[in-house]
């Protein structure tokens, strides 16, 4: 039976040692692997103490042992608790700070109290054994103190179960219930220290205990968990491979003893050693030959989808659509490693925040996460100061006391708000130009560090490519601003050098109608004996002549007005807003037919100068005006909107005003004139008006109708050190409101003594 007991400990003493060893070297970072470890050594030097002591020949060796014993057992319901009290999460795990207090001052009295007979008063015989502990004075109160601490610890491991994830809860269901039933197995190694003897039960309940390292160990073969799967394999292969190169030349030497010294004499030692020597040498190629075997079939799955992802990302660069990469790359993350959901967030200058640019999800069980993540928030925080990626299940598990300044709860709360099991970041040298939000797996596994570590690899190359496209877009939208800027130039030397190739024919109709006008007036004057329906022909022709000449005239001006906008030899200069508008108007009279809606102007005359070029100006208020009669009309014909109430009429209102706000740059404040363009019009879509601003992006039906896009007229505000933003409501009306700097007498007057102005003093508005 004394066999049995010592085979037991031993067993148990080596699988937890292993395991010890493993989770520590797996995650030594981790306090929940930290805490793990600990527990598994104190079971460990229970078991190997224990197994000694039982076997000690006196007294006094026996009860030194014991007492050695038992400084594993003080640790063990505390490193337990510690350990539980780390899978908590972060918010929890600060509630239960007085706890983990109490355990180690608990286990700190214990220790003391180990090295007096207050604690073990001596050692006996009892039952099988030798030698066997007499419980000291405040043994029964340490005893009750040591099941309520392990009690404790089971009551919260299954709360941990109760409250985890979906992953997580398959981590954990062996791994509780092997704990259980290994607690159930060890407490009977306590009964005989009160005289207590169980048969069957003592000494083969004792045999649960490495059996719960074995279920611990599937446990992280099945489910991975503390992710150490690939790690327990290789040992497993590596101990069974030299277990027998260890053992098979044992047994030859032990049980062919006989035979070997009858056919090689005094030296039949040499064929065991020998033997030994060549399953060493072999053993190390069947040793690789099954680990890779085992690998292979382990990692299977992960290295499919890891081969599909990093293949795809070398094609990635060449993606110059940053819209299409993005879908692609969360559409491949989704579909390879069977996410849940995936999203990417991208820096946006605008915003000054991270943006969810794309986000794939099959299923559309959970909500849409937040659109927005500013640089303040944790989660950013947290990755530009790790610089790796940042997983949910394994938050609670960090040590707080790493020099981190980011609230792991806050971090947490952030990860559940957005739905994100991993996140991991995107740079391009230190700068983090955006981050991969990934959900759970659909099958219920964790991320492995293999899984983190080609995420990270893939977010790197991503960002490069993510970077190229931009670039490509970039250069697009440069290339539409030259190409604008090349169309308005070539419109200007057109209208410059065929002017008064139109203007002469206008001439000639205008001179020729007016003189036939005044020969006919003479006639009528001359002849007052034509018949009254010939005078009434004539009066007619002389109508029709005049409409003519009327029409000529407004040619002529439409020649003068075009010249005026395109010529580009006007500097930026000082100018009221009002001048802009006067140029602005006469032009998109012609497509704006102002007489058939209700056009407000709104300008008043005290508005602040601003520094600009006129013409440009110009262009833009007729991009605005054209877009909000399009708007209206869109409105009159949009069949998915209620129609339009009787009586409906468009409404354009173009208004003037000053506010004091804060420069977006130097964040001094500054006084901005303030030009409001607003309609009653269609109005647009949330997803139209984030992209109203992008090069090429139009609502409107024709090439023709998109001709003077709003990106350049952001552009040509920007330019102007202003800036521009729509607001819009479906089915209500669209306002455009431009901020321009405005120009103090001071600054107007530096700027002329500067002469950054050529001959034009200040201007009035144009009445």
């Amino acid at each position: 039976m004394l066999t049995q007991y010592v085979i037991a400990f031993c067993v148990t003493a080596l699988t937890h040692f292993v395991l010890a060893v493993i989770i520590y070297a797996k995650g030594r970072q981790r306090l929940t692997n930290i805490t793990y470890a600990l527990y598994s050594v104190a079971i460990s030097w229970w078991s190997i103490f224990e197994a000694v002591s039982i076997t000690r020949p006196d007294a006094q060796a026996a009860l030194f042992w014991w007492r050695w014993n038992h400084v594993g057992v003080i640790f063990i319901p505390v490193f337990f608790v510690h350990f539980v009290i780390s899978l908590l999460e972060p918010h929890q795990q600060l509630r239960r700070r007085s706890v983990v207090r109490g355990i180690y001052l608990f286990g700190l009295i214990a220790l003391i109290l180990d090295a007096t007979p207050i604690l073990i008063r001596e050692v006996v015989p009892k039952f099988s054994f030798k030698y066997f502990i007499n419980p000291g004075l405040v043994y029964h109160v340490f005893f009750a103190l040591w099941v309520s601490l392990a009690i404790y610890g089971l009551v919260e491991l299954f709360r941990v179960y109760a409250a985890s994830a979906r992953a997580k809860r398959n981590q954990l269901t062996y791994f509780c219930w092997s704990m259980f039933v290994a607690y159930l197995g060890g407490i009977p190694n306590f009964l005989p220290t009160f005289n207590i003897d169980i048969p069957y039960l003592m000494p083969f309940g004792t045999y649960a205990i490495p059996l719960y390292a074995l279920a611990t160990a599937y446990a992280i073969v099945r489910y991975r968990l503390m992710d150490i799967n690939l790690a327990l394999t290789r040992g497993a292969i590596f101990v069974g491979v030299y277990a027998c190169v260890i053992s098979l030349p044992f047994l030859l030497a032990v049980t062919r003893q006989g035979f070997l010294e009858t056919v090689f004499g005094r030296q039949w030692w040499g064929v065991p050693l020998g033997l030994m020597a060549l399953l060493a040498t072999l053993g190390h190629y069947v040793n690789l030959f099954f680990q890779r075997k085992a690998e292979a079939r382990l990692l299977r799955e992960q290295r499919r989808y890891q081969f599909m992802l990093l293949n795809a990302a070398k094609g990635m660069t060449q993606i110059h659509n940053l819209q299409r990469l993005l879908k692609l790359l969360a559409y491949l993350l989704v579909r390879a490693m069977k996410l849940e959901h995936a999203g990417i967030f991208l820096w946006d200058d605008g915003r000054e925040q991270y943006v969810l640019q794309v986000q794939v999800r099959p299923s559309c069980k959970a909500a849409s996460p937040p659109m927005g993540c500013g640089t303040h928030e944790p989660l950013v925080l947290w990755l530009m100061q790790e610089r790796a990626p940042v997983v949910r299940e394994e938050i609670s598990q960090l040590d707080t006391k790493r020099g981190r300044t980011v609230s792991l709860s806050r971090l947490e709360t952030q990860l559940k708000h957005l739905d994100a099991a991993v996140v991991v970041p995107s740079f391009v040298n230190d700068r983090l130009i955006g981050f991969l939000m990934l959900g759970n797996k659909r099958a219920s596994t964790m991320y492995s560090e293999d899984d983190l570590s080609m995420l990270q690899t893939l977010a790197n190359q991503a960002a490069l490519a993510i970077e190229n496209a931009q670039f490509y877009e970039k250069e697009r939208e440069r290339q539409a601003e030259l190409f604008h800027a090349a169309s308005i130039a070539d419109l200007g030397t057109m209208a410059s050098s065929m002017s008064h190739q139109i203007n002469n024919p206008l001439c000639i109709i205008s001179g020729t109608a007016q003189t036939r006008e005044e020969h006919l007036r003479r006639l009528l004057r001359q002849d007052n004996a034509l018949p009254q329906a010939m005078r009434q022909l004539l009066q007619d022709e002389i109508a029709s002549l005049q409409s003519i000449q009327e029409e000529a005239t407004a040619g002529s001006n439409i020649i003068a007005t075009i010249r005026g906008i395109t010529a580009s030899t006007e500097a930026s200069r000082p100018l009221f807003v009002a001048e802009a508008v006067d140029v602005a108007l006469p032009i998109a009279q012609h497509k704006v037919p102002f007489n058939r809606l209700d056009f407000r102007r709104e300008l008043p005359d005290l508005l602040p100068r601003i520094w600009g070029d006129k013409a440009q100006l110009a262009q833009c208020l007729i991009s605005f005006l054209e877009n909000a009669w399009d708007a209206i009309q869109g409105r009159q014909e949009d069949r998915h909107l209620p129609a339009p109430t009787l009586g409906y009429k468009g409404l354009i209102r173009l208004a003037g005003s000053t506010v004091t706000e804060p420069h977006p740059q130097t964040k001094q404040l500054t006084p901005w004139v303030v030009l409001t363009i607003s309609d009653n019009g269609i109005g647009l879509k949330p997803d139209d008006l984030r992209k109203l601003f992008i090069p090429f992006f139009t609502t409107k039906a024709t090439a023709e109708k998109a001709f003077g896009s709003l990106f350049v007229v952001r552009r040509i505000i920007e330019a102007h050190g202003g800036t521009v933003s729509a607001d819009s409501t479906y089915g209500v009306g669209t306002t455009f409101t431009v901020k321009l700097p405005a120009l103090s007498d001071e600054e107007v007057d530096r700027r002329m003594r500067a002469g950054r102005i050529a001959g034009n003093g200040p201007v009035r508005p144009a009445k």
